[in-house]
């Protein structure tokens, strides 16, 4: 972890696959400017962190972070998810994966815990057997694929790791998201005899053994990027629909 707002800013200039003279040119300042602030030789003003952040398209959490190190207050706040401020937020979402139904909808925290679902993300929890989990991951990892309810476990596994691991470039990761990572990696590896059903697929889908019916999903993620709150921005909404008819009528 950086303990310098030089070293984190290099960091993230390095992440984002941008030289010190391609930076320097986006910006409009000199690349001896961030030479500078890079090796502690210059303090750089809360304005500037604030463009390079903005620039390198650095999450909320990891501005306040920046800011912090160099010596300033944060702009972005970090209320608690009960926080009153935020109940028309709350209560936007809440309607959102509510008139969502009859199909499933839940709501994600960065770290794949659920905080809400509708009646049919709940009823459909149950029915695989992961209502017990609090986080998803943490539920896929657990289940056995010959037995799954998840009839397509192991693409759905390698599809959450790819995601896990975009989400942890893009945000600059956790330590609970790394831990989270590790455990998925590590799961697909004991599974290497499965053999991939997927290729050739336009829609990526999740399938399901419910009922005595096979129930065939793909998901829409949305997340509240636009709220100036840490916790609220880190948020996702994952609305479910149906694939074929077959899972259309089930919820008829």
């Amino acid at each position: 972890m950086s303990h310098s707002i030089g070293c984190f800013l290099k960091q993230w200039r390095k992440k984002r696959r941008y030289s010190q003279l391609q930076l320097s040119l986006e910006l409009g300042i000199s690349s001896k400017h961030v030479s500078f602030i890079e090796t502690g030789r210059s303090i750089p003003s809360k304005e500037m962190i604030l463009k390079i952040g903005n620039f390198l398209f650095l999450p909320m959490r990891e501005i306040n972070r920046g800011l912090y190190l160099a010596g300033y207050a944060p702009v972005y706040r970090d209320l608690p998810i009960g926080h009153k401020d935020l109940q028309p937020v709350f209560s936007a979402v809440e309607k959102m994966i509510e008139n969502h139904m009859p199909y499933p909808a839940l709501v994600l925290n960065d770290s794949w815990d659920v905080l809400q679902l509708n009646g049919s993300a709940k009823k459909l929890l149950v029915d695989v057997g992961y209502s017990k989990h609090k986080n998803l991951i943490e539920a896929l990892a657990a289940d056995t694929p010959e037995t799954s309810k998840v009839l397509n476990w192991h693409e759905t596994a390698s599809a959450l790791l790819t995601r896990l691991r975009l989400e942890i470039s893009i945000s600059g990761g956790s330590s609970r998201l790394e831990e989270l990572e590790e455990l998925l990696a590590l799961r697909l590896l004991q599974e290497t005899n499965v053999i991939s059903d997927a290729e050739g697929e336009l829609i990526q889908s999740t399938r399901f053994r419910v009922g005595g019916k096979e129930l065939s999903f793909f998901s829409i993620v949305s997340q509240l990027s636009t709220i100036q709150d840490v916790t609220v921005s880190e948020l996702k909404v994952e609305l479910m629909f149906p694939v074929d008819e077959v899972t259309k009528n089930f919820y008829l």
